[in-house]
């Protein structure tokens, strides 16, 4: 997390704070889904 988007937030206000994390983590949850690879049973 602080590799990609640094070690601070940009923001003072508590629940702004909030609100850019949570945008954060959405972001590397998909970034994180979109490096993943297809998998499926072989039978």
């Amino acid at each position: 997390m602080k590799t990609i988007f640094g070690d601070s937030l940009s923001t003072r206000l508590l629940e702004t704070q909030t609100t850019q994390a949570l945008i954060r983590y959405a972001a590397l949850n998909k970034m994180t889904h979109a490096g993943m690879p297809q998998s499926y049973k072989v039978a």
